[in-house]
């Protein structure tokens, strides 16, 4: 996060140097406005929303912005739809100046940073009251939201982890094509089966692992084990031995001569749509991407696999936000309008992205697909990820790629990447 906030304090501090040479009233007037608020319910307001671009998103967002509008005829919404190679590079700098938009997505592990330097405002309780969020969501949603007690956004592209397996390859290799594995042990065996070398050569991948932060951070919960510690703010996997243990048995398969994955083969999720790679983890998202992508694999869905009957799906998620800018009562009933059960319901039906909302695990619609509603199920079982923004991301997967490239220790690498977590973390 240290380009994050170095390039977000160099531009703080450039418009606090030229805010400091403007001349001074010298009797002003006290203001009656609550700064970034309106003075009357029916004043005309208009919010700038910024979303990174995909053309299926983007359509789909600018239909929920319009009926927002039409329910809240004083409000109109900009709307503004960045290529995500660009989001970042523009948003980060905007979030110092008056170019800032007024709601934006964010990855919500940002949430806290952002707080901190003061850059986003948490929701206004006059439209969502903390009460009401702790009462409607599904707290694995929404606790990564939150700072020093107040909800900072509301969740969007909320995704747990399922087991997907290519029905028949499983059932070629003798195994169970219907259930396919249920428990931890089981998913290891499968995944050792599965994997096919002519020649020295992989032929086939039993499963796609390559270290993927929500699977590590499962993997290590159902394990018993603490990969990050809330209260310091700090990473101790490296320190803790059941969380240790995940990661050698988890490591045990992509080391050493006949291991179940490697990039060089394929990319994992191009090889399971090509029937190369026989098991995935994957998010539920993937349920519409492989309608569209590979609609002539069939292939079986379950729960995440169970360790001594324990079960944990880690929950990603990027946030809806506002900017300091913004008029928190408008900006806060758009969020709630982007957060509300139709709207998440109709996200659902269409991508296949989570509701965070509790009373949309009981819809009718949503539970009359067997797929969907066990991606619902995730939920019950799921924790926030401490894994949510792209430097944290990428420092974990190598941290993956030397494990899978060295014969180094996986302890001393433990070590060696957890000092590096923290290291990001307490920038």
């Amino acid at each position: 996060m240290k380009k994050f906030l170095a390039t977000l304090l160099s531009a703080m501090m450039v418009v606090s140097v030229f805010a400091g040479c403007a001349p001074k009233e010298k009797n002003p007037k006290p203001s009656t406005e609550t700064p970034n608020s309106s003075t009357q319910e029916d004043k005309p307001v208009e919010l700038t929303y910024w979303q990174h671009s995909s053309q299926a998103r983007d359509e789909m967002m600018q239909a929920i912005a319009d009926d927002f509008t039409k329910a809240n005829p004083n409000i109109k919404v900009k709307m503004e739809f960045i290529p995500q190679a660009d989001y970042n590079n523009k948003l980060i700098p905007a979030l110092a100046t008056a170019t800032a938009p007024d709601v934006f997505q964010i990855q919500s592990g940002m949430v806290a940073q952002l707080a901190k330097s003061g850059s986003i405002q948490p929701l206004d309780e006059s439209v969502m009251s903390t009460k009401d969020i702790q009462n409607d969501f599904i707290p694995a949603t929404v606790d990564g939201l939150k700072y020093d007690g107040k909800y900072y956004g509301m969740p969007t592209d909320t995704q747990t982890l399922l087991m997907f397996w290519n029905k028949a390859l499983v059932s070629a290799a003798g195994l169970d094509a219907e259930k396919g594995p249920q428990t931890t042990d089981e998913l290891f065996e499968y995944a050792r089966k599965l994997t096919k070398y002519e020649k020295g050569s992989m032929a086939q991948s039993g499963w796609g692992f390559k270290g993927y932060g929500p699977e590590v951070t499962s993997f290590v919960e159902m394990y018993n084990g603490k990969f990050f510690d809330a209260s310091s703010n700090k990473f101790v996997f490296a320190d803790d031995a059941n969380a240790l243990k995940a990661l050698n048995d988890t490591s045990a398969l992509i080391r050493g001569k006949e291991i179940i994955f490697t990039e060089q083969f394929m990319k994992n999720w191009a090889g399971f749509r090509e029937s190369k790679v026989a098991m995935m983890l994957g998010h539920p998202a993937m349920i519409g991407n492989l309608k569209k992508t590979a609609p002539d694999v069939d292939y079986g869905l379950a729960l995440i696999p169970t360790k001594d009957g324990k079960r944990a799906s880690c929950v990603t998620s990027w946030g809806y936000v506002m900017s300091k800018k913004a008029n928190p009562v408008a900006a806060t009933k758009l969020i709630e309008f982007l957060s509300s059960e139709e709207v998440e319901k109709k996200w659902t039906l269409t991508t296949g992205e989570l509701p965070a909302r509790k009373a949309l695990l009981a819809d009718a619609e949503l539970i009359a697909d067997p797929k969907l509603k066990l991606a619902l199920d995730s939920l019950n079982e799921s924790f926030v990820g401490p894994i949510q923004t792209g430097p944290l991301d990428t420092i974990l997967r190598k941290m993956y790629e030397e494990i899978m490239l060295t014969d180094k220790p996986i302890e001393a690498i433990a070590k060696d990447y957890q000092e590096k977590l923290n290291a990001e973390v307490s920038k």
